[in-house]
C-alpha cells in the first residue's frame, strides 16, 4: 500500500512539473509576442517621425528680388501617400515646368543674378501646393508637414527679399493645355477685368484686386497699372517681343469671353501684393507647343525668360546685376 502511495505521489509531482512547464511556455510566448508588437509600433512611429520631407523639395537663396516657384512638375510618388482622388482634384503633371524653373535659374546664375527658388519634386497626384492646406491633399493628412515646409520656405524668402530689397516679385511657373498657344499671365484679374478700359484698370477698384498692386502704386518707370498689364514694358509684351506670344500684352490685351484663361491661384494670391506687402506675384501659365515639348525647347525659352526677368526688374524695380 505504501509503495502504491509513493508511486502516486511521484506521478502527481511529474504532472505538476509538466503543467508548470506548459504555463511557463505560454506566458513566455505571450510576453514575447507583446514585445514584438511593441517593437513594430515603435518602428512605425520612428519611420513617420524620420521622414525627410526636404528630399521632395529643392530650394536655395538668391541675390536678386525674385522667387521662382514650380509646384506641378514633380515626379516623385511615394506609395505611402494616397493618390488624390476627391471631387475636383486635378492630378495632371505640368510637363517640363520643373526643368524650366531649373534652366531659368541656371541662366540667371550665369550673369550672377541668382533668383530665390522653391521647387516641388513630388507628384501632383500626391499633393497640390497651389491650394490651401485643406484642399491640397484630399484628406490624406500625412502630407500636411510637407505643405507646411514648402509654404514656410516661400514665406521666409518673401520676407527676406522685402527686408533686403524693399520690394520684389514671385513668379509661379505652370503649364496649360488650352487650345490657343500663348503664355497666360495671371494677375488675379478676370477676363472681364482685363477687358476694361485704361481708366477702369487704373481705378482703385481693380488695382485692389491685382497681384501687382504694390508695383502699380510704386514703380521705377512711373507707369500706371494698365501699362504694367499690357503696355510696351509689361511682362507679356517683353515675352511677345522675344517670339513668345502672351496675354495680356500690347498685341493681345485680354482673353475673349469664350477663351480659356487662368487668372492665378492660391500662390499668386497669398504671395502677391493684392492684400499686403511690397512683393508682387505673377502666375506664368506656359503653353506646350514650341515651348516645353522637349528639353531643347525648354532651354531656349529659359534663356529668353531669364532675359525678360532681368529687363522687367531693371525697368520697374531697380538694377540688380
Amino acid at each position: 500500500m505504501a509503495n502504491r502511495l509513493e508511486k502516486l505521489s511521484m506521478f502527481i509531482i511529474k504532472i505538476e512539473k509538466v503543467l508548470f512547464l506548459i504555463i511557463f511556455l505560454i506566458f513566455f510566448s505571450c510576453s514575447s509576442n507583446k514585445t514584438s508588437s511593441d517593437d513594430q509600433d515603435s518602428n512605425i512611429l520612428i519611420v513617420d517621425n524620420d521622414i525627410d520631407w526636404s528630399e521632395f523639395l529643392e530650394y536655395s537663396k538668391g541675390n536678386i528680388p525674385v522667387i521662382l516657384i514650380s509646384v506641378h512638375g514633380g515626379t516623385m510618388s511615394p506609395e505611402w501617400i494616397s493618390d488624390r482622388s476627391c471631387p475636383g482634384a486635378v492630378t495632371v503633371k505640368d510637363d517640363n515646368t520643373y526643368e524650366l524653373a531649373k534652366e531659368t535659374q541656371e541662366f540667371l546664375s550665369l550673369i550672377e543674378a541668382s533668383p530665390y527658388v522653391v521647387l516641388n519634386k513630388m507628384s501632383r497626384k500626391k499633393i497640390d501646393l497651389n491650394r490651401s492646406l485643406e484642399d491640397s491633399n484630399c484628406g490624406d493628412t500625412s502630407t500636411e508637414e510637407f505643405w507646411d515646409l514648402f509654404h514656410k520656405k516661400v514665406l521666409e524668402y518673401r520676407q527676406e527679399i522685402e527686408t533686403l530689397f524693399g520690394k520684389g516679385l514671385v513668379l509661379d511657373i505652370h503649364g496649360h493645355g488650352h487650345p490657343i498657344q500663348r503664355i497666360e499671365l495671371g494677375y488675379l484679374l478676370s477676363k472681364n477685368n482685363l477687358s476694361e478700359n485704361d481708366e477702369s484698370l487704373n481705378s482703385e477698384d481693380i488695382k485692389s484686386l491685382s497681384s501687382i498692386r504694390s508695383l502699380a502704386e510704386n514703380n521705377r518707370s512711373g507707369i500706371n497699372h494698365s501699362e504694367l498689364l499690357k503696355g510696351e514694358k509689361s511682362f507679356g509684351s517683353l515675352l511677345d517681343n522675344n517670339g513668345y506670344p502672351a496675354v495680356p500684352s500690347l498685341n493681345d490685351n485680354y482673353p475673349s469671353a469664350n477663351e480659356l484663361y487662368f487668372t492665378g491661384g492660391y500662390n499668386t494670391f497669398y504671395y502677391g501684393s493684392r492684400t499686403q506687402g511690397n512683393i508682387d506675384a505673377i502666375q506664368l501659365e506656359i503653353n506646350k507647343k514650341g515651348v516645353r515639348e522637349d528639353l531643347n525647347q525648354v532651354e531656349n525659352f529659359a534663356s529668353v525668360l531669364s532675359s525678360v526677368i532681368m529687363d522687367y526688374l531693371s525697368e520697374h524695380y531697380g538694377d540688380y546685376n
